[in-house]
């Protein structure tokens, strides 16, 4: 079936999963702490929530206390279905953080599914006002009388161009605000319909953090075919049970952050997975090497890389993986981006905001988000040839290929004794040395000039012999400073390596 035809994508997100309500009232559509919920049982959940909703004033931005639970999920399509953006917060965040997300928003109703010390402590600190969730989930499932469509207009109370908006980490350490649209939605979701043939049989797996902008793809894709949604419980060590998933469960769809295949090197000769149809990887580079170890576990599958800052909503770039192409395109063992989605331009440009051949990659387009939120940090804008155009702060080039190949970010691409050099560069020559993970990072001496540090993850390291192989390889002003042994690299909420956590704990 075209699930195209049957949704109008210019109506809410939910319009997807409503329709296949009706077409497989039956299905799986979520399965959520070890327990599976059909689309009729949780659209009774969702239909509570939304009456809860509306039995309080007007509100344009709802907050979303994420927990991972089948009410936290009902939750964010019951507020879609009201009209309403959702704003999530993160269970894991500070209470300091929250707190400034919600006066960024001027958050006034915030829903909750568990309470505990943080959100008692985040009640005291604002004025907003916190509905638990409840009684959902002894709701028993009504006949739906062979309706033809149930009409999201029916249940939308109010109308407003935002779908979800989401925190990034600013420079000053302040969060940004990016509001996606329906219209920033409406064209990521047209992209996957018209070039993938997702169905009702799919199985696919959300691993990600819902204040994770690609939680979307993973949680709202699924409902819009008629599939099943599988959330990654938050128990145990995630890469182990995200394998433990894919194969518990015969997955057929999943989107990660390529990082987790650094986790699962060494199990990769062991994995199987003959159901994996799709491999999705966006929010961190995907080096080759552990891409082509990946495509021998799952012999059914096709790797694609995407990219896209959140900013351009979820994704707007794709690369499909073929070894032997991208041995050809690699630079720093790094897969390349690919292509921009129809409808999105990209240009390169300089510290000067002119074009040049390998520069900042910036983005105009139908999913680029028009301001962030409150109009703060216009000068991530910029306009060329009378289009506004964000930039990325990502490095990159056009190849041969016309593909786009990532080099690192702006701040990975630092001046050291006047040399301007890119971090990846040395962490691609330290990793084929030592034939392990590693990291590159700057840190101001006490005459406030960049030192390089590599941190080396569970190596051993002969500072002086490493020294020496890598001067065949790299010029002298390349040869880190320091190299500081790590038994393991401590992972964000967001599944990339801390950085920051690595600059703080262990370099003097």
């Amino acid at each position: 079936m075209n699930h195209q035809s049957g949704t109008d994508f210019q109506e809410l997100l939910v319009s997807g999963f409503l329709n296949n309500l009706i077409l497989y009232p039956n299905n799986n559509a979520l399965f959520v702490n070890n327990q599976y919920y059909t689309y009729q049982q949780l659209w009774q959940i969702v239909k509570q929530i939304h009456q809860q909703l509306s039995a309080q004033k007007q509100h344009l931005r709802i907050g979303v206390y994420c927990t991972n639970n089948i009410e936290t999920y009902a939750t964010i399509l019951a507020i879609n279905l009201y009209g309403a953006a959702y704003v999530p917060l993160n269970i894991k965040f500070p209470v300091s953080k929250n707190k400034k997300i919600i006066e960024q928003c001027n958050l006034q109703l915030i829903l909750i599914s568990k309470n505990d010390e943080k959100l008692h402590e985040l009640k005291q600190q604002v004025k907003s006002t916190f509905i638990t969730i409840s009684n959902v989930l002894n709701v028993q499932p009504t006949e739906l009388k062979n309706e033809i469509k149930i009409n999201p207009n029916d249940y939308q109370k109010v109308e407003q161009p935002y779908v979800y908006i989401l925190f990034t980490s600013g420079s000053t350490g302040e969060p940004k605000g990016v509001p996606i649209s329906k219209t920033n939605t409406n064209h990521f979701f047209k992209y996957f319909f018209k070039n993938y043939n997702f169905n009702e049989r799919d199985r696919f797996l959300q691993v990600y953090e819902l204040t994770f902008d690609v939680s979307v793809f993973s949680f709202f894709m699924p409902l819009m075919v008629g599939a099943c949604c599988y959330v990654l419980p938050n128990d145990g060590i995630k890469f182990m049970k995200t394998i433990e998933y894919l194969i518990k469960y015969n997955i057929t769809v999943v989107s990660m952050v390529p990082t987790t295949l650094r986790y699962l090197e060494n199990y990769l000769p062991e994995i199987k997975l003959p159901d994996l149809c799709y491999s999705f990887f966006s929010g961190d580079a995907l080096h080759h090497n552990l891409a082509v170890k990946w495509s021998k576990a799952i012999p059914n599958a096709v790797i694609h890389n995407f990219y896209g800052p959140t900013e351009t909503t979820i994704v707007c770039t794709r690369y499909v993986f073929n070894a032997k192409q991208s041995e050809k395109e690699s630079v720093n063992d790094i897969v390349p981006l690919g292509k921009p989605f129809k409808g999105m331009e990209f240009i390169i440009i300089d510290e000067k905001n002119a074009p040049t051949q390998k520069g900042e990659l910036c983005f105009s387009g139908t999913q680029v988000i028009n301001s962030y939120l409150n109009n703060t940090n216009e000068d991530r804008f910029l306009t060329y040839q009378q289009k506004q155009f964000y930039k990325t702060g990502d490095i990159a080039s056009v190849n041969e290929f016309e593909n786009l190949i990532f080099y690192g970010r702006t701040d990975s691409q630092v001046k050291i004794n006047g040399y301007r050099i890119e971090l990846t560069e040395i962490e691609n020559a330290i990793s084929k040395t030592l034939d392990t993970k590693c990291i590159a990072l700057t840190k101001k001496n006490n005459n406030s000039l960049n030192q390089l540090i590599v941190f080396i993850e569970e190596k051993k390291v002969d500072e002086k012999e490493l020294k020496k192989r890598l001067g065949t390889i790299l010029p002298d002003y390349m040869i880190p400073n320091q190299f500081i042994e790590v038994e393991k690299f401590i992972l964000n909420i967001n599944g990339k390596i801390d950085k920051q956590y690595l600059l703080d704990t262990y370099s003097a």
